[in-house]
């Protein structure tokens, strides 16, 4: 029932989106690992041999340069287990044979292909045997909090932040008119197979963080803000700072009760402008202004990005110091600095600095005014979250 619950957690709102982006994604690196030459074994729902007691069904399945190489049986099974077995059989019969009778009456609309033979085992493959290696890296166990974790960025960054080894709590705090509910994130993120435990947090739009987050934020080491409005046509960059400054002024306010130690990465525009003023506010209560970050990560991903597509250099090779701010003519790629920039010409390099500058606005044009960078930014915002954490955990990381 568990995906029932993450709906319930959601209030109709939507459905176990997370985690199933977590496991279609583990899924997807499977079938790419057996393509490379590297089998791979993951649970799959798949066509059978003529000797199963049902043509298709789910177990693990291994997957070599062809894609499926070998479906396996189901091992060893305890009474328990053989009596679910039976009840499973029944529906899945009558489920499969809805879906063979329906491709019965269609046809796929291509030219069929001649000559092509699926040889399909007849009976499963033995269970391969399983090796659980425990990492030997060295990982924190660190109290994560992701303010706005239930909006357009903050969703796929509390699906990243949950997959860190780092973390072993993570919190998701929304107002109760986000887009779905921070209950629901939570949820959904609670049934990934990492350690860290997930639970939301949410408050009316008039009730004050540093009022009612105390059990979210307290002990928290890390705090990422991925909050505030977007900007609107018509909207000064001054109109903008007057709402969302406001808005990280109650989160920031908050942390500096429960957290005062805590990093706080803010993915709040503008940051140019709003992350002094939030220093600025730590200065004044006593604190220190270096515990505030403004998230600028964003710009050094594209940066590395374009390059890779220009010079067909390795993408891990490269790493281009963005220096400045996080807007427009403030962003400043340090293309010079880059090996694989040198045999650029001048045109190039000025039409590079400019596509690293309105990335962004790309983004809102290619989505039709109907979105922003949110997973590009999720990525970054969690690009820097480890950063941080890897910091916190003795292991010194430049970001």
């Amino acid at each position: 029932d568990a995906g029932t619950d993450v709906v319930n957690a959601k209030g109709g709102k939507g459905s176990a989106t997370l985690s199933m982006a977590y496991a279609g994604a583990k899924f997807g690196n499977a079938v790419l690992c057996g393509l490379a030459g590297i089998e791979t074994t993951e649970c799959a729902y798949v066509i059978r041999g003529s000797d199963e007691e049902l043509p298709y069904m789910a177990s693990k399945v291994t997957f070599g340069r062809n894609g499926v190489k070998e479906a396996h049986g189901f091992g060893p099974m305890n009474a328990y287990e053989q009596g679910r077995l039976v009840e499973c059989f029944v529906q899945l019969k009558d489920e499969i044979a809805a879906g063979v009778g329906y491709a019965q009456t269609q046809e796929l609309a291509i030219e069929k292909r001649s000559g092509v033979v699926v040889a399909i085992p007849a009976k499963p493959s033995p269970l391969p045997v399983t090796r659980l290696a425990a990492s030997t890296k060295k990982a924190g166990n660190f109290k994560v909090c992701v303010c706005g974790g239930a909006g357009g960025i903050g969703q796929p960054l509390c699906l990243l932040m949950a997959q860190n080894p780092h973390v072993s709590e993570l919190c998701v705090f929304d107002l109760t008119i986000a887009m779905v509910p921070a209950e629901g994130v939570a949820t959904d993120l609670s049934h990934l197979e990492k350690k860290s435990k997930v639970k939301g947090y949410a408050l009316d739009k008039d009730e004050l963080p540093r009022d009612k987050l105390g059990e979210c934020l307290t002990g928290c080491h890390l705090v990422l803000v991925p909050a505030g409005l977007p900007r609107k046509p018509g909207m000064t960059r001054s109109d903008l700072l007057g709402v969302n400054a406001g808005i990280a002024k109650n989160i920031v306010e908050a942390c500096a009760k429960f957290c005062p130690d805590a990093i706080l990465g803010l993915i709040v525009n503008p940051v140019n402008s709003v992350v002094p003023a939030m220093c600025e506010l730590y200065k004044k209560a006593g604190l220190d202004p270096r515990k505030i970050c403004g998230v600028t990560s964003l710009d050094i991903v594209r940066a590395n990005k374009f390059v890779h597509e220009l010079t067909g250099m390795p993408v891990e090779t490269i790493d281009v110091p963005v220096v400045g701010g996080h807007a427009g003519v403030t962003i400043l790629p340090l293309l010079s600095q880059v090996p694989a920039c040198q045999s650029m010409s001048a045109e190039q390099i000025v039409a590079l600095d400019k596509h690293v500058q309105d990335a962004g606005t790309d983004v809102v044009n290619a989505k039709g005014g109907k979105g922003s960078a949110t997973l590009s930014m999720a990525y970054a915002g969690a690009k820097f979250g480890n950063a941080v954490l890897c910091g916190l955990a003795g292991i010194e990381t430049t970001e």
